[in-house]
């Protein structure tokens, strides 16, 4: 017999199920599940290629979205998703809450697509005990993955480098399987002062003033050779 909701709290829901009577948190979760599918696993199509399918676990869903499939623990983000659709097909709520969370998943090898357009100037390290990214600009800069930038000194250890400069990227956008996704402050932090690394402004005192006496000097050699027109090709 499945559960049916006979009173309904501020904080809980009252369900008789199997001549038993059991309280859960009155949640929008649990309002769906227990109101529109009878305690049932909760399976919800929002178009052909996307739909959600609860596991037997419950709050847990398999996702799926263009032949892409992701685990999603988020509850009453699908609830919701799942109420505004119903409410509205044209709602794009899950589709934001599957890009966000699908870029998380993946975002280690689409931050790598990206990358890739800088060439070998930018390499990207993985620290295998700790899980973290970075990516080394021409071997001497270094942004981390949460977007913190670093300087190699002269002994060639990696120091803390405050960039105030991070170029103009407002909004970024990269193609997937799933469609456009647009990336989220920290990816654009991260590729605003990869892009500033590369071409580092030295007339920016405060970003400049860092770096050591010898950095200082190839930079300026650099700049210098540069503007003489030798370092074209």
């Amino acid at each position: 017999m499945n559960p049916k909701i006979i009173a309904e709290r501020d904080n809980s829901l009252i369900l008789f199920e199997s001549g038993k009577v059991k309280t859960v948190p009155n949640t929008l979760y649990n309002q769906v599940k227990y109101r529109d599918y009878k305690g049932d696993r909760i399976i919800y199509h929002f178009d052909n290629e996307t739909y959600v399918q609860e596991t037997f676990d419950d709050g847990i869903f398999n996702c799926f979205m263009s032949e892409e499939t992701i685990q999603i623990r988020d509850s009453v983000g699908i609830s919701e998703a799942i109420n505004a659709h119903k409410k509205n097909n044209q709602d794009k709520s899950f589709d934001k809450l599957f890009k966000k969370l699908y870029f998380i998943e993946k975002k280690t090898e689409l931050m790598a697509e990206m990358i890739n357009v800088f060439g070998e100037r930018v390499v990207t390290k993985t620290h295998k005990q700790k899980g973290s990214t970075y990516y080394i600009i021409d071997d001497r800069f270094m942004v981390d993955d949460v977007g913190v930038s670093h300087f190699k000194n002269d002994r060639g250890v990696w120091k803390f480098l405050c960039t105030v400069a991070q170029g103009n990227l407002s909004k970024m956008t990269i193609q997937t399987k799933i469609g456009e996704i647009e990336l989220g402050s920290t990816e654009l932090t991260i590729m605003g002062k990869i892009g500033f690394l590369l071409s580092p402004d030295i007339t920016d005192g405060v970003f400049f003033e860092q770096l050591s006496d010898k950095m200082k000097s190839v930079l300026k050699a650099e700049i210098e050779f540069d503007s003489t027109g030798m370092g074209g090709t």
